[in-house]
């Protein structure tokens, strides 16, 4: 029989509830000063009339309490400590779930740490949640918006170029996007035009500019994106690697010249039971193991990424999963790169270079809308380079934070690597 725990009941004062609802109907304009400060589960034993009370404030009518409830003292206190215990509840029922996995034979240790991931991110989100929906004034936001143009003068006149989020690598990118800000960014293409190698390229740079960077993928092993990374360095194809024909020295090298890159990326392996609450708790780790303000989350790709999302169509979990991808970078702080499958008839891979048709993203229900910056990769037929060289474009044709246009690349296919055509 599972173990049984019992610690969120410790945490609830009936007293409490009954005294600041009738300090509530006393004093109505009472609780357009409170309601703020009361998160949902706030009240426990007296939850129905608190509910009453809300709907008859929201109609702006008098609310009544039982006439023997005495009103608190202090409401302004009492709503603290009633919250305060609301939070206190959360942590106990996530510390309950905890603890009967943990007793639970069955379950091996390893789900254990999972959930209790799960739980952290759950928790993290509730409480920023809660931050989230509460009413701020313009002129509060004043102060950290000054400080924030104030810094990012500081690392504009400290290094002599222009202040941007996480660079991207990519020079002209940069000027463009004015780095990897926090949000969603889309990458899409059509099979083959290289969105894994390149999204690899960005994290790694990212980790160069010591920032964290989380890369999940649901096609490639772990283990393959690092002997892409490691080709990439060395010169040396994967698929020699593979074959036994990579020289081992090669890639000796390359690690040592990587290690310091390597320790900041890490690597996740998508399931269909991944959920983006393990994600985030996973980012925030390792924002965390490396004092990182921000960190920069990759999902190659949506559309594996999206079955499960409890809707039947796949259009409805990918706008589903979008959306929870939108919470993580507002949550983080970060931006999230996610790559995306287009549809073939309207992205038009199988007859030529391909398109940056917006509407070409596969599946694609409102991503068009919902992301801050949507990339293509697309064949560059007029630019002629020797192979097994390709002349591709990176097309930005949705830019929420500046303009659009097309960064020239070289792709090597055979190592994996990008590298941008020098402006004339």
């Amino acid at each position: 029989m599972m173990n049984t725990f019992h610690l969120a009941a410790e945490f609830v004062d009936g007293p409490a509830e009954e005294g600041l609802l009738a300090a509530l109907a006393r004093t109505p304009a009472l609780y357009w000063q409170l309601v703020d400060a009361l998160p949902v589960g706030t009240f426990v034993c007296a939850s129905e009339t608190w509910e009453a009370v809300a709907r008859a404030m929201e109609a702006d009518q008098s609310p009544t309490v039982p006439p023997d409830w005495v009103p608190a003292a202090d409401p302004a206190a009492t709503a603290g400590r009633l919250a305060d215990l609301a939070q206190r509840r959360l942590l106990a029922a996530a510390q309950e779930r905890i603890a009967a996995a943990l007793y639970e034979p069955t379950q091996p240790a390893e789900s254990v740490r999972a959930l209790w991931d799960t739980e952290a991110a759950r928790l993290q989100q509730a409480a920023q949640a809660r931050h989230g929906t509460r009413l701020q004034w313009a002129a509060d936001l004043v102060t950290p918006v000054l400080a924030e143009a104030a810094q990012r003068q500081q690392q504009r006149e400290a290094t002599g170029r222009p202040a941007i989020g996480t660079p991207t690598g990519l020079a002209q990118l940069d000027d463009l996007l004015g780095g990897w800000q926090p949000g969603v960014h889309l990458l899409a293409g059509g099979p083959g035009k290289g969105k894994t190698t390149l999204a690899l390229q960005f994290a790694l740079h990212a980790a160069r500019a010591a920032i964290p960077a989380l890369y999940v993928t649901y096609e490639n092993s772990p283990a393959s994106l690092v002997v892409k990374a490691l080709g990439a360095q060395a010169g040396v194809p994967a698929s020699d690697v593979a074959k036994g024909f990579g020289e081992v020295s090669q890639l000796r090298d390359a690690a040592a010249t990587l290690q310091p890159l390597l320790k900041r990326l890490a690597l996740v392996e998508g399931t269909p039971s991944l959920a983006v609450a393990q994600i985030r708790a996973q980012a925030a780790a390792a924002r965390a193991t490396h004092h990182a303000e921000r960190c920069f989350v990759v999902l190659d790709y949506l559309q594996p990424a999206a079955h499960g999302r409890g809707y039947d169509q796949l259009r409805a979990n990918i706008g589903r999963l979008i959306g929870e991808l939108r919470d993580l970078a507002t949550r983080l702080d970060s931006p999230v790169l996610a790559l995306s499958s287009q549809s073939r008839e309207r992205g038009q891979y199988g007859s030529g270079g391909g398109s940056a048709a917006l509407d070409s993203l596969k599946e694609s229900g409102d991503l068009e809308y919902a992301a801050d910056t949507v990339l293509f990769l697309v064949d560059d037929e007029a630019s002629k380079v020797p192979p097994p060289a390709r002349a591709v474009h990176l097309k930005v044709e949705k830019n929420r934070h500046g303009e659009t246009g097309a960064v020239a690349l070289h792709f090597r296919p055979d190592v994996g690597l990008f590298r941008e055509v020098t402006r004339r």
